[in-house]
């Protein structure tokens, strides 16, 4: 279609550009009909024509008009083509019989039957419709009908229905007028009087106003029905009015289901193109297509007969010497048009005509008869569209159903007594076809067919030859929707979707590794455990040092140290850490508050680890895992001492045949090469469970086995997607509703249900029942992060109080000292960054006699927050256990000089 509207847009191209050199044709129209105008425009241009068009006011009076004609007459034209209708074509048929210019009628309705004048009416006779509506109504078997027409236009249409009210036809004939822009007070009369049966004759542009009207006040019903005398009713969107039940009848000239008509489609381009609408071909009213016919019919008379354009002056009362001889050929030609034959009478009717009759269904715009040859011709027995439903489609039917016996969608029933007929089967589908049967009121009968059907060197067999050729009606089973099989049959909407699968018996369970403790923890977990413990254990020497209540005096008996030592080397920061993950414990005890935080947050991080850690260690060690062969297709495919295989006819080996990945080709290869094809899902099965041998089959089966053979598995993902549906002929009535009735059956989930009952309860379903998977997966820094979070904001926060701390010694000891606090906080830093040694000398304030009394030195020193130093007679640090040596009470002179001399100085 694509490249048909590329074609139709390269022409429309150069036919749009090129400019006509033929003859003039002109127009009269309407102010308004902007379409009619277009029409002739593109018509004329596709014929190689000039075009003059004129319009007249809606009112038409006679002056006007006849000004018009007298314009069109002077500039030459060969004929007028008329969309006016009414007296204004009256007014141009006149002058145009005067001065003998071929005068074409496109409008709808006109009374012009004199034979002197020389018109050409494009619009089938008002005989042919009476004929049709008379056929239709006697066919309808219309007892009581009443006619709904314009105001202001004739009845000629259905003149022969009025005469059907007389004494000798059955029936009664009654007639209402429609005027004014209101038509619901003549609707709700007819309805309050009983009225159900209606033909309605009026314009295509009151068409819509009308149905809307009856719709608006309730006339749209099961009871009622319509005929419309328009052939524009089908070029509305009827979609509206389909579901209501009421019976709507009309007429169509153009035959749309010819595809090939080029030129029908051809000119819906140009109009298109022309206007910036976006029509399809059935929405161009009937008036634009005989707008085109009647350009068309010029077109084949000038090729006859050699005619050459005149001005004519309506004054001199001159008349077109070639207008008669042109007339005569244009009623006598025979074209073929976009309305199909085009053939007139002697007066210039057009009385042999073909036109489809159509009705709306539920379903859409369906055909149901040809009027031809004075003869109605119907394709199917007329009956109301209230009636062509559910019920009545399949209601009372009996359908030959093919069937398959693979479980579970179809068995043999075990039985003692002998069973015939459809007692003989059970299954899925069984019950399947029993819910649709008990929706939609047919009957059926089962044949088995386990051939679902392929094409081979061009001829079907199995299921789909027997649809194909009207041997059954419907085909239900594990019937896979493939392209090869859509192209013979159809398909229902799928009852379910599935894919190819692979079945293989379950290895046996290995015992777990010998350090399969470390696999608790990623390695991810692991890796993080080891770095934070290290920058933790620098953490904590850091926040140690700065923190001044951790520097201690190393003996307390001496009130006034010259030294003062730290526990947190990084050995012993180091030993705490470990021993809070191996929950013992150390003698390391914080003393400040930094540390403690610290050591806090650890504790609770280390807490949530060896939980987590235990929790999961114990599955770890004692669950025993399976360990498989392959997970995937391309593993399977590269394993060298596993065989595969697949059932020998169905769509799961026509996947790997048809397929252009290259492993599943070679596979496919391989099986038929090694005969590892069964004829049987059973047989298939069986080698899985008893060989290593890996079997394809579709989804729902290996559902199926794995509840009965508990030692099978489902390995990998599915290798494609499809879906099952019901199969029956190509444009099947039963389609549709087979469809709504499978969508309710989802909907309510009794399909859920049926398929729980035959894959886990029946026939041994659920024995093996469901499958706990006890391979636990490992603890993914994902589940770990939290306990992270929560150590490095505890760290934070610890060395925050930390710095703050330490700024605030280092503020005491500069107002104490008298130094600036800048000089105090540096000298603090280049110590604490030295990260080397663990005696900090004490610091004191300079005098010019130093008492020799221990009692002085302490008064001056005013009783330092430092309150354990090591021994100035020690020279050497302390250990990280606190030892208490014997000092004598008594300091020599020498060694209170010399620990002066330090106060100022750190070591």
């Amino acid at each position: 279609m694509l490249v048909v509207w590329f074609v139709l847009a390269l022409s429309s191209q150069h036919v749009l550009s090129q400019e006509a050199d033929g003859p003039t044709l002109g127009g009269i129209f309407y102010e308004d009909s902007q379409d009619m105008k277009v029409a002739l425009e593109v018509s004329a241009k596709l014929f190689n024509f000039k075009t003059s068009v004129k319009e007249i006011s809606k009112r038409g009076e006679i002056l006007e008009v006849s000004q018009r004609v007298c314009e069109l007459a002077e500039e030459g034209v060969i004929g007028i083509i008329d969309g006016t209708g009414g007296r204004a074509t009256e007014n141009i048929q006149a002058l145009c019989d005067m001065l003998e210019l071929p005068h074409v009628i496109v409008s709808e309705h006109n009374d012009l039957y004199n034979r002197n004048w020389s018109a050409l009416n494009m619009y089938p006779s008002p005989a042919v419709y009476n004929q049709a509506l008379q056929n239709l109504v006697i066919l309808k078997d219309w007892r009581t009908f009443t006619i709904l027409y314009l105001r202001g236009y004739s009845l000629l249409h259905v003149s022969d229905l009025l005469q059907m009210g007389n004494k000798t036809y059955p029936y009664i004939a009654t007639i209402r007028e429609l005027s004014g822009n209101d038509y619901r007070e003549v609707l709700i009369d007819a309805k309050h009087n009983g009225y159900t049966n209606f033909v309605v004759d009026c314009p295509s542009r009151n068409l819509e106003e009308m149905l809307l009207h009856a719709q608006q006040v309730g006339m749209m019903a099961d009871e009622h029905s319509y005929i419309f005398v328009s052939p524009d009713l089908f070029t509305l969107d009827m979609s509206r009015f389909r579901y209501g039940g009421v019976n709507i009848t009309g007429f169509r000239l153009v035959k749309l289901e010819d595809r090939e008509n080029v030129r029908l489609w051809n000119f819906t381009f140009l109009f298109n193109q022309e206007t910036g609408k976006v029509l399809e071909p059935e929405e161009l009213k009937t008036s634009l297509l005989l707008i085109y016919d009647a350009v068309e019919v010029f077109a084949a008379a000038i090729k006859k007969v050699n005619v050459e354009a005149q001005r004519i002056i309506c004054n001199n009362y001159d008349a077109w010497i070639y207008g008669s001889s042109l007339i005569n050929f244009m009623k006598t030609n025979k074209v073929e048009g976009l309305t199909r034959t085009l053939i007139f009478d002697g007066v210039g009717q057009r009385t042999d005509v073909t036109f489809d009759v159509l009705e709306v269904t539920s379903a859409g715009n369906q055909t149901i008869g040809t009027w031809k040859k004075s003869e109605l011709i119907l394709d199917r027995p007329l009956v109301a569209d209230a009636e062509i439903t559910q019920e009545s489609a399949l209601r009372n039917k009996t359908l030959k159903v093919l069937i398959s016996t693979t479980a579970p969608y179809g068995y043999l029933k075990d039985s003692h007594e002998k069973l015939e007929g459809n007692d003989r089967y059970e299954g899925f589908t069984i019950d399947l076809i029993e819910r649709l049967s008990d929706l939609l009121g047919f009957s059926y009968e089962f044949a088995v067919e386990n051939n679902y059907g392929s094409k081979k060197k061009g001829v079907w067999n199995g299921m789909a030859l027997q649809l194909m050729e009207d041997k059954a009606d419907l085909a239900i089973c594990d019937l896979t929707m493939t392209a090869e099989r859509q192209s013979g049959i159809d398909f229902s909407t799928p009852f379910m979707t599935l894919g190819i699968g692979i079945l293989y018996k379950e290895p046996s369970k290995q015992p777990p590794e010998m350090f399969s403790f470390m696999a608790v923890f990623s390695k991810e977990v692991w890796y993080y455990m080891v770095l934070i413990q290290l920058a933790l254990g620098g953490t904590m020497i850091f926040v140690g040092r700065i923190s001044h209540k951790e520097w201690q005096n190393p003996v307390p008996c001496i009130e006034s140290p010259e030294e003062l030592s730290n526990q947190f080397s990084f050995a012993n920061s180091v030993w705490l850490i470990i021993g809070s993950v191996m929950q013992q414990g150390s003698e390391i005890a914080p003393i400040a508050l930094a540390p403690r935080m610290i050591t806090s947050v650890w504790w609770f991080f280390t807490m949530v680890m060896v939980a987590s850690y235990v929790g999961t260690l114990v599955a770890f060690l004692t669950v025993e895992k399976n360990i498989l062969p392959f997970n995937t297709v391309q593993e399977l495919y590269n394993h060298k001492s596993i065989s595969y295989g697949a059932k020998e006819q169905g769509s799961t080996i026509k996947f790997f045949q048809d397929s252009e990945n290259r492993i599943y080709k070679d596979m496919y290869d391989k099986m038929v090469a090694h005969n590892w094809l069964v004829k049987d899902n059973d047989i298939g099965v069986q080698k899985a469970e008893n060989y290593q041998y890996a079997f394809f089959m579709e989804s729902t089966s290996i559902e199926y086995y794995k509840e009965r053979h508990c030692d099978l598995l489902q390995i990998g993902m599915l290798l494609d997607s499809k879906s099952y549906g019901i199969g029956m002929k190509k444009k099947s009535p039963y389609k549709r509703y087979i469809d709504d009735a499978l969508l309710k059956l989802k909907e309510s989930g009794e399909i859920d249900k049926l398929k729980n009952i035959w894959w886990k309860e029946k026939r041994g379903g659920g024995k093996c029942g469901e499958k706990r998977d006890e391979e636990q997966k490992q603890l993914g820094m994902k589940n770990m992060l939290g306990a992270f979070v929560v150590l490095g904001a505890g760290c934070l926060i610890g060395l925050f109080i930390s710095i703050i701390d330490m700024l605030w010694g280092v503020f005491k000891r500069s107002v104490k000292y008298g130094t600036t606090f800048k000089y105090e906080l540096i000298e603090e830093l280049k110590f604490a960054l030295k990260f080397s040694g663990n005696i900090k000398p004490v610091k004191r304030p300079q005098k010019a006699n130093i008492d020799s009394s221990f009692e002085s030195l302490a008064k001056a020193e005013g009783k330092d927050e430092i309150r354990s130093l090591h021994s100035i007679h020690s020279g050497k640090s302390i250990d990280t256990h606190r030892t208490h040596h014997s000092h004598s009470s008594r300091h020599s002179s020498r060694s209170l000089s010399v620990a002066f001399a330090k106060r100022r100085s750190y070591s």
